[in-house]
Parts: structure tokens; sequence; C-alpha cells
């Protein structure tokens, strides 16, 4: 019996894991022209979106344009600059196999300045 209690221990040790891989990089968005100004509302800031799968099938599903989105309201931006997205997967080898997948998203949280003038 320990034997194979010992056995699914190191079984599921070895068949667990976790895949990290980086999604993209953008200068920005939206498009910004040279008019166009802008203030930086938040330096780093960070967003994302997670779902969980059984047998690799997602519950839910995980997008880049809803973590976007989520960000852009927690920060009360128009938009992000440098930004860069990062894709995380984790499985764990226990009956049913579960799979936890994040998409986080990193850069600066802009608002526009419309309709006030810069000198």
């Amino acid at each position: 019996m320990r034997i194979l209690i010992a056995a699914s221990a190191g079984l599921t040790l070895l068949l667990s894991g976790c895949l990290s891989s980086p999604g993209g990089l953008t200068s920005s968005t939206v498009p910004i022209t040279k008019k166009d100004t802008y203030t930086i509302v938040k330096s780093d800031a960070t967003g994302g979106e997670s779902s969980i799968g059984l047998f690799t099938i997602p519950l839910r599903p995980c997008s880049a344009y809803d973590a976007l989105q989520k960000a852009k309201k927690q920060y009360g931006a128009d938009a992000f600059i440098n930004v860069t997205v990062e894709n995380q997967t984790y499985w764990i080898t226990i009956l049913p196999i579960i799979t936890y997948h994040k998409l986080s998203i990193q850069g600066d949280a802009i608002k526009f300045n419309r309709g006030k003038t810069v000198e």
C-alpha cells in the first residue's frame, strides 16, 4: 500500500508543471498621433484574466481583450502604452486533470487630454 501511495505521489509531481510564455509587446493599445497629448495615470499598471479547465478544456474563455478592458476600467485609463502580455499555464495531475490559465497585462495606463491645450 505504501508503495502505491508513494508511486502515485511521485507520478503526480512528475506530471504536474507550469508553462509561461510572453504573449507579445506593443507600444500602444490605440493609435497615438503627434497631435495627441496624454497623462500617465499609473506606471507599471497591471491587469489580468484567468480561467480553469478540466482535461485542458477551459470552463470559460480567457482573452487578452477582456484583461485589457478590466485593467483600463480599474485605473480609469483610455489606453495602455509600453504593453507586455504574458501567458501562464499550470496543470496538476489529479483526476480529473485540472488546468489553470492566467493572462497578465502590464504597461503604463494613460488618459488622453482631449479639449485641453498644452503650453
